[in-house]
């Protein structure tokens, strides 16, 4: 009787662990700006570039780093939502947005330079943080204004985040230093004078 529920005991244990397996985590970038309606922009043309300068398109991972982890990666690695996101805003705060050419007088370009998230496995729990920073290059002319934004998250959980709170976390972020990026007043004068 005793080894039965030894066996058992044991069977019970390796099922609870396969239970906890982690699966590889992929996110699709949508981040949300919120501007106001604004004419500041006074219908000047902008030529907008969104870039992926990270040399690593990993963002990160989700488990142990030392034993057993998964991997995070975003789903499209060009930032064609970045893109998007920055180029309706811009048209709200009153400019009319193109593709950023040689040719183009005034010129907002922003580099997606750090895309990190983390939630590591302690004794009891998942260490969580994410970090987004973005590089904006504005240019009207001769004139020149280089800025970077940067925004975090840590957060602590009894369970490994799900991949709807990775991708809500990340997209939080990235659109918290987008925000940042389109609420900076001297940028933007720039850009509408």
């Amino acid at each position: 009787m005793n080894a039965k529920f030894q066996f058992a005991s044991i069977f019970l244990s390796l099922s609870v662990v396969q239970g906890c397996a982690l699966a590889p985590q992929t996110v699709h970038l949508a981040p949300q700006v919120q501007v106001p309606q604004s004419d500041v922009g006074k219908g000047k043309v902008i030529g907008l570039d969104v870039t992926d300068t990270r040399a690593d398109k990993k963002v990160g991972i989700v488990g142990d780093e030392k034993i057993k982890f998964v991997p995070v990666l975003a789903e499209d690695q060009s930032p064609s939502a970045v893109y998007r996101e920055a180029a309706d805003a811009l048209v709200k705060l009153g400019f009319k947005v193109e593709p950023a050419s040689g040719d183009s007088e005034r010129v907002l370009r922003i580099e997606l330079s750090e895309l990190e998230y983390q939630s590591l496995k302690r004794p009891f729990t998942f260490d969580t943080e994410a970090k987004v920073t973005l590089a904006a290059i504005a240019q009207n002319g001769p004139t020149r204004l280089q800025r970077t934004y940067e925004t975090e998250e840590a957060s602590t959980s009894g369970s490994p985040p799900t991949q709807g709170e990775i991708a809500r976390t990340i997209n939080d972020q990235v659109s918290k230093a987008l925000d940042d990026v389109l609420a900076d007043k001297q940028l933007i004068a720039l850009l509408s004078k």
